[in-house]
């Protein structure tokens, strides 16, 4: 907090920003919008600057019912490529803050995918803020906190602001991918003289004010949680008081607006909604969207997970969580504790306060994606329950 209250606000100037057609991205897009920022420049992949600027304009319309016609080519600029592209190359206008959105989310792939965009576009914003004094506020997940495996790290750890590597089990792809981006920034911040802050976000959720969720929600790790319990039809007590938060999409792209003027020296943030709910009793109102997950014990549930994993027709959508069921190989997994203490006081010295998870909200957010057909399965998919 000394570092935070002993020094100044840093403006944004000209702005880059990748991943803007992302869930995220495109809210970081629309809140520097709103700022004094003189121009924003997107990097975007199409075959043409024409297809670019429609793309981003149709997600524009689509979030926000504006497509903000006549910015474009003023204050918004589309830059063709991505992550994967040597940047230096591709922006040859003066840039004082790239904000850096450009992700792979899903977990898996067969593929370098993932790394390619995820590690190597980390890579290639740092050389670019590095080549022109620009400096980046990288967007990372926390998920980097891992797991625990056989008392590593210790029970009574906690993952803070403060903290990268702690002996945390880091066997999925995306996860690690994170990781190493997040250590290539703050190795380039401790040994090259780089500005940057990393931001670690949560579960990105539906909008707070108006409960608009990502067009593509069935890619949305936590509801894909949801989505195989559903099919499963259960889920063990244990679970139950199990702590989920939900970051509301646009209060986080608000935050990191936010969070990139603070100093130099802060340069770690866990930008997530500082309020929770237990995961039963968010489970318990699917009985409002006509659907209903039962509680059992372990074995009724590990026999369910079986049943389900020799069905091929269920097999894709267990795909994920049967690979998390065995990340560390049989070894004995635990989760991490987090916290996000510091980046929350920051942002209230900011005039910035997380909204509570309201039932209200959550009944929402669920009727939204039910009414898109996510709960749907077949008259039999619980049978074997």
């Amino acid at each position: 907090m000394e570092a935070f209250r002993n020094n100044g606000r840093q403006k944004l100037g000209n702005v880059l920003l990748t991943g803007a057609t992302g869930y995220l991205g495109i809210h970081v897009f629309r809140e520097l919008i709103d700022t004094d920022v003189p121009n924003i420049y997107c990097l975007v992949r199409d075959k043409d600057t024409d297809a670019a600027e429609h793309r981003l304009k149709t997600l524009l319309f689509y979030y926000f019912e504006n497509t903000y016609d006549d910015l474009f080519g003023e204050r918004i600029h589309i830059i063709l490529g991505d992550v994967t592209n040597d940047i230096t190359e591709l922006v040859q206008n003066k840039i004082d803050t790239v904000f850096n959105c450009a992700a792979v989310v899903k977990h898996f792939s067969k593929g370098t995918e993932i790394e390619d965009v995820n590690i190597g576009g980390a890579q290639r914003c740092v050389d670019f803020c590095l080549a022109t004094g620009a400096r980046l506020v990288h967007i990372s997940t926390a998920s980097t906190r891992g797991l625990g495996v056989n008392g590593t790290p210790a029970a009574d750890f906690t993952f803070t602001e403060q903290d990268l590597y702690a002996g945390q089990y880091l066997g999925n792809q995306y996860v690690y991918s994170k990781f190493i981006a997040e250590r290539i920034v703050l190795q380039a911040i401790a040994t090259k003289g780089l500005s940057a802050k990393v931001v670690r976000v949560g579960n990105l959720s539906a909008r707070s004010t108006d409960g608009e969720f990502q067009v593509n929600f069935s890619t949305n790790a936590f509801m894909g949680r949801i989505k195989v319990y559903d099919m499963l039809g259960c889920l063990p007590y244990e679970l139950h008081e199990q702590e989920v938060e939900f970051s509301p999409i646009n209060e986080v792209a608000h935050a990191i607006i936010l969070l990139a003027s603070t100093p130099t020296s802060c340069c770690l943030f866990h930008a997530y909604n500082s309020h929770s709910q237990f995961l039963g009793d968010v489970l318990n109102q699917l009985k409002n969207v006509d659907t209903e997950i039962r509680f059992v014990e372990q074995e009724e549930y590990d026999a369910a997970l079986e049943a389900a994993s020799a069905d091929p027709a269920k097999a894709k959508t267990l795909s994920s969580l049967v690979a998390y069921q065995d990340l560390a190989h049989g070894m004995k997994v635990s989760d991490i504790a987090i916290n996000n203490h510091y980046t929350t006081q920051v942002l209230h010295r900011l005039g910035f306060s997380w909204s509570a998870t309201t039932w209200d909200y959550v009944d929402r957010m669920l009727n939204a994606i039910s009414g898109l057909g996510f709960f749907a399965h077949s008259n039999d998919s619980k049978s074997f329950v």
